[in-house]
């Protein structure tokens, strides 16, 4: 693929055949979810925590007197995760006024919204709201997303709100069947999905060109590349989950052990050593200033946000999966008005206008078919279309290194935070 298709999607779009994939894209899903039919051993996980009782009535389906919208909402989402517009989306880099669906949101409910790219990392984020949270103290904000096994922490902890479903009728109705029933929050009582993606390979075809380097199609291929010039992953089961299918190993949790962790740890460790460096969302930055050529990265994020040539492949190991969700933290003030966020971006025109901008694997029943009209003219190439609709080839090859035991979570940590030096 040439430097000019692989950024192609912000100028033109070839090929959009959606029919043929909602297989795998529904297989995929199920197997986000890891329910007991698709993935035994997840559900059997120790490490899954589970969501305190909800002590509150029934809803009705539309809520009766509902209260006025307040703001602003505040709003943390990771980087590159909305759909923007005009020279933020030529940029890729979300700006007050760049969103349409955030633009939109707040012209029809009269409310401001601070939307805001703070997420780069679960631990780093936890530990800015835990404190606010184990003293019953708001954290600031409203509405957060995070990935599925720091969602069941913090939901199991008594630390999330539970949704109004009257509130929310649109991600009732329209909850993909393969996001339901997750062990941790099996009736959606405190968290809907925002995005799935993966977690693989990313580089730049012109930096490894010019340096006459072969991109790399496999975790090992990273490996082998100069040292100071890849990187890996700030989201410690990412990093852990991809070193562990690099060594031929399980990225099972029920199976993963400690000698398993620790030999990942001694795989990175000489590479860390020579100027591998750990980054959040900033891999973005780096890819396009060329600090780094080749890395472990999400699966929309170069799509959406990178510079030309930036390239996401399914590495030949096999790659990580999650779903990154919409939570309202204890004491937020604008509950309500978090609840219309969360319901306005599950109708499916919205989501279609989100995730024809992300790449992400949407959670919203008809979606897709909204897509293939926005396309119609233009449609994607196979490139997006693995991204979105990932087929059962590649869904064969995703694993979930989500919820780990309580010992394998501490020695993790330790591991983690010797290799980077903290």
């Amino acid at each position: 693929m040439s430097d000019q298709s692989v950024f192609s999607h912000r100028v033109t779009r070839r090929q959009f055949v959606v029919g043929g994939s909602l297989a795998g894209f529904a297989a995929f899903l199920a197997a986000c979810a890891g329910s007991p039919t698709e993935s035994p051993s997840q559900a059997a996980t120790p490490g899954v925590p589970t969501a305190p009782p909800v002590n509150q009535t029934p809803t009705p389906a539309v809520p009766t007197e509902p209260p006025v919208p307040t703001g602003p909402l505040q709003f943390a989402n990771w980087e590159a995760y909305i759909d923007l517009a005009g020279s933020a989306g030529d940029e890729g880099v979300y700006a007050p006024g760049s969103s349409p669906t955030i633009e939109k949101f707040k012209e029809k409910y009269g409310v401001d919204v601070n939307y805001v790219e703070k997420i780069g990392d679960n631990e780093d984020f936890y530990a800015i709201i835990q404190p606010a949270l184990a003293t019953d103290l708001p954290t600031g904000w409203d509405l957060v997303v995070l990935t599925d096994w720091m969602a069941a922490r913090l939901i199991s902890k008594g630390w999330i709100e539970p949704i109004d479903q009257g509130n929310v009728p649109n991600c009732v109705n329209n909850l993909r069947d393969g996001l339901k029933n997750q062990p941790w929050d099996s009736n959606n009582d405190y968290h809907y999905p925002w995005q799935s993606g993966m977690t693989g390979i990313g580089y730049n075809a012109k930096s490894l060109r010019q340096a006459g380097k072969a991109a790399p199609t496999s975790i090992a291929d990273l490996y082998a590349l100069p040292s100071n010039k890849i990187n890996f992953l700030t989201e410690a089961r990412d990093t852990w989950g991809l070193g562990l299918l690099k060594l031929g190993k399980s990225a099972d949790p029920a199976t993963t052990t400690f000698d398993d962790l620790q030999a990942v740890y001694d795989d990175l460790a000489p590479l860390v050593a020579n100027g591998a460096r750990f980054l959040d969302n900033s891999y973005l930055q780096d890819f396009a200033s060329k600090k780094v050529w080749a890395g472990m990265v999400w699966s929309g994020d170069l799509a959406s946000s990178g510079t030309p040539g930036d390239t996401f492949v399914f590495p030949s190991e096999g790659c990580m999966v999650w779903t990154d969700n919409m939570m309202i933290p204890k004491g937020a003030e604008h509950k309500y008005t978090a609840e219309l966020m969360m319901d306005f971006v599950y109708d499916p025109q919205i989501a279609a206008a989100i995730e024809n901008y992300v790449y992400y694997v949407c959670p919203v029943n008809g979606a897709a078919e909204i897509m293939q009209e926005m396309n119609a003219e233009e449609p994607l190439d196979q490139y997006y279309l693995d991204l979105i609709f990932p087929g059962p080839e590649l869904v064969a090859q995703m694993h979930n290194f989500q919820f780990l035991s309580d010992e394998l979570e501490t020695r993790l940590k330790e591991l983690f935070l010797d290799l980077k030096g903290v």
